[in-house]
């Protein structure tokens, strides 16, 4: 398997980033369901992690040379891939830059239909964001127990209930009246695109035991009620790598079109 790590300096952030990157080459130690040129994924961290994290908690570099994937992981901070009212414009980065200068760097395949994104909990709402939000970058996304009722989330820091983030950092984000624009907003996003015939795929999975479930019935519901079309896919587990190990394959399975009900699961 190819791995590239590499450290740049990225003008939207102005600073110098992180990325890792899986290329599926030939080996003899996995046999590939998908032949031919690669399709790409960028894959997006969560909310105390960094680009490490997929190629430390999951099996994804299997997936990569199993499923014919070159997958791109940035790193963003805490930023929940926003172009912050004062700091770095992390959405302007992955969903621009990062593309520019990896299709430059890697030669990387044209064309939206062999291009994703997909990411768990605060990767899971910058991958449907940067789909819903580029469709002409993106042919599918992927959201894993996505932080998807963003407005809601940010509504509880502020009142101290969620303590995993502090009201000063999302009023660094947002603006010091921490209101989150529709352009930050996935759910207003989902309604406004529904009737676009180039809108995205979207695949959305989240466990029932976990603390965002609930989030995420909101926004199963809105796109259903929009008649985005989305697949939405549920089943027992928690917030935590064990669902997400898998569901990552039921994305991936879902980009290319695959059976789920008959491609095994690794």
């Amino acid at each position: 398997m190819g791995m590239f790590t590499g450290e740049f300096y990225a003008e939207s952030l102005r600073m110098t980033t992180q990325l890792k990157v899986i290329f599926p080459d030939c080996s003899n130690d996995v046999t590939p369901v998908i032949g031919g040129t690669p399709c790409v994924l960028y894959l997006l961290h969560g909310l105390a992690a960094n680009a490490g994290e997929w190629t430390r908690f999951s099996k994804i570099e299997y997936y990569a040379k199993k499923y014919n994937l070159i997958v791109i992981m940035p790193e963003v901070q805490r930023s929940f891939y926003i172009d912050a009212a004062y700091g770095p414009k992390y959405f302007s980065y992955v969903s621009e830059e990062l593309p520019r200068i990896c299709n430059i760097w890697f030669r990387l395949p044209d064309g939206r239909e062999k291009t994703f994104v997909a990411g768990e909990s605060m990767g899971g709402y910058g991958a449907v964001k940067c789909a819903l939000r580029c469709p002409e970058r993106f042919g599918a996304a992927a959201s894993l127990s996505g932080v998807l009722d963003f407005a809601r989330i940010v509504h509880d820091v502020m009142l101290g209930r969620w303590t995993d983030v502090e009201p000063c950092e999302l009023k660094a984000l947002l603006g010091n009246e921490g209101t989150v624009s529709e352009e930050d907003d996935v759910l207003a996003l989902v309604r406004k695109t529904a009737e676009d015939e180039k809108r995205p795929r979207l695949f959305q999975t989240c466990g029932t035991e976990d603390f965002l479930y609930t989030h995420n019935l909101t926004f199963r519901d809105a796109a259903r009620t929009a008649g985005y079309g989305h697949t939405y896919m549920e089943c027992p587990g928690d917030h935590e790598w064990p669902f997400w190990d898998k569901a990552i394959q039921y994305a991936i399975q879902f980009f290319y079109g695959l059976d789920r009900a008959t491609t095994p699961i690794y």
